[in-house]
């Protein structure tokens, strides 16, 4: 055996055993969201249509898996699939940034403004919603793919919600639902091109003189004129 050769075994068990506690922490994760968080979305709330009802296949960021007709609960396949698109919704370690704890909670607890979906949890002090707070803190880092205007770092998640409110909609107006790395979406390139000349005006109006907000102010399309009221005849 070459001495290069065994070099190459040295570097290759060292990277696997560096690996090791990463590749546990992910199980580990995924394990606490199948056994405590998932349930969640299956759950009857009093007043409240479950969240599988609507969100099962939906057309936005939230997007689970269909039930089989006469099943109760997903496959490990479709966990797996599930598991994967939570995670994009949260920003590891941090509840109070991540959309999917704050987006069902009661604006009067620090919720998001709107939720068609309606206010499943009334405060933090919900048991689910501690649940799902649990999971984000022990979530280990994300890794963000595709990336070629914003950073991958720990403010990705807020930033995304920035966008949220400033157009009041949801992920799936700019990402392909399940897949937020694709660039199927042209709104994805168009908003890349809107980051850029917000970022542009703002070296010479100032960071907090220019948001997406200053156009949009909450409508998807910003508005390039005044709308005209005209008397009743």
């Amino acid at each position: 055996m070459t001495q290069r050769r065994l070099i190459g075994y040295a570097f290759a068990i060292i990277l696997g055993a560096a690996s090791l506690p990463f590749a546990a922490a992910q199980s580990a994760d995924y394990d606490f969201y199948k056994t405590r968080v998932q349930p969640i979305f299956l759950k009857h709330r009093p007043g409240h249509a479950r969240c599988v009802v609507c969100h099962s296949g939906a057309g936005n960021g939230f997007s689970l898996q269909p039930l089989a007709a006469g099943t109760t609960d997903w496959t490990e396949e479709q966990s797996q699939r599930n598991y994967a698109v939570l995670s994009r919704l949260v920003a590891p370690g941090d509840p109070d940034s991540s959309p999917l704890l704050l987006h069902p909670l009661a604006p009067e607890a620090g919720g998001d403004p709107f939720h068609s979906g309606g206010r499943q949890f009334e405060s933090r002090n919900d048991p689910d919603w501690q649940t799902l707070a649990a999971w984000v803190r022990q979530k280990p880092p994300v890794e963000y793919t595709n990336l070629k205007v914003l950073k991958g770092n720990s403010q990705l998640v807020g930033t995304m919600r920035s966008f949220n409110f400033a157009l009041r909609s949801n992920c799936a107006f700019c990402h392909r639902p399940g897949d937020f790395a694709s660039d199927a979406n042209p709104m994805k390139t168009m908003a890349r091109k809107m980051i850029e000349v917000a970022e542009t005006l703002k070296t010479s109006l100032g960071d907090k003189n220019v948001t997406c907000y200053t156009c949009h102010r909450g409508e998807e399309i910003p508005r390039t004129a005044p709308v005209m009221r005209t008397a009743a005849p």
